[in-house]
């Protein structure tokens, strides 16, 4: 999600950069060590998201291509408002054709006057504003520097093949500086993973396997996978059904939720006869 005002979020940028001038120097390169020492942790985890913004790039945290929702330009009114409500989001980008052609990024307030009269004639493009293409090395502090000069929120995050890998948003520049940021679209975050039973997670599909084993204390080994949720997947075989299972040694993996063919969730129950080791084989 992002801020609708861009003033907003520049202020709070700007307050941000102020206050830690103020604590640790005004000069450049200026880094007052016992001032720093003096602050209180969430102050410090800021100062470093803030030096890390020179180190990461947009490839770094972008929201990847398989997760942006995007408006295909010839949609209709009540399809669009449909999508929007489901989404949650302020501003989406819309293609022609295919994701990879973005042909302009659709602000969500546009929008009232159609809505205040159903009768007027519709056509998404005509909402357009232009999009900002960025490639997926951009570093992070050049890109915030883009988002305030141009007052923008959303950037469309460009692969070395020419197609889209993703988007980052404002927000997810903020996020790196002060931690996440939730509005009142977004819903509660669920753990990544959660006992929910004596024997039971509820398991995010994109968790990595070595975290996974980490936390349950199990020691699920496979050289193809790096998540949980790829590891399921390709024991399926296939796209599975929500409450679908399957079971992989004292395992059990069932699906709790999915979005088209991607597992967003699953449960892990593990067998109470055996607590052995899952590995994957061949």
């Amino acid at each position: 999600m992002t801020s609708e005002n861009p003033d907003q979020a520049n202020s709070i940028i700007k307050s941000i950069l102020s206050n830690i001038k103020k604590k640790l120097g005004h000069e450049p390169g200026c880094f007052d060590t016992e001032a720093y020492n003096q602050l209180d942790t969430p102050r410090k985890d800021m100062i470093r998201g803030v030096m890390m913004l020179s180190e990461l790039n947009a490839k770094d945290i972008m929201i990847p291509r398989v997760d942006v929702v995007a408006i295909e330009s010839g949609i209709d009114l009540k399809s669009l408002v449909k999508l929007i409500l489901e989404a949650g989001h302020s501003r989406m980008p819309v293609y022609e054709e295919t994701i990879d052609n973005i042909i302009g990024i659709l602000y969500v307030k546009d929008l009232i006057k159609f809505l205040t009269d159903p009768g007027k004639k519709f056509s998404v493009k005509k909402l357009l504003h232009e999009p900002l293409f960025i490639p997926e090395t951009m570093p992070l502090d050049e890109l915030l520097r883009d988002f305030k000069i141009k007052k923008l929120h959303l950037a469309i995050v460009v692969d070395e093949y020419g197609g889209v890998g993703g988007i980052v948003t404002m927000e997810d520049i903020l996020e790196v500086i002060v931690g996440d940021i939730n509005d009142e679209y977004d819903e509660v975050e669920k753990p990544e993973c959660e006992r929910i039973g004596p024997n039971t997670f509820e398991v995010d599909s994109r968790m990595l396997i070595s975290d996974f084993n980490r936390e349950t204390g199990l020691s699920i080994t496979t050289e193809d996978f790096d998540t949980i949720g790829g590891f399921v997947f390709d024991l399926f075989g296939r796209v599975p059904q929500k409450d679908e299972s399957i079971k992989f040694d004292n395992l059990t993996f069932r699906i709790k939720e999915i979005s088209g063919t991607k597992i967003e969730r699953l449960t892990v129950t593990i067998s109470k006869s055996k607590k052995e080791d899952g590995t994957k084989k061949d």
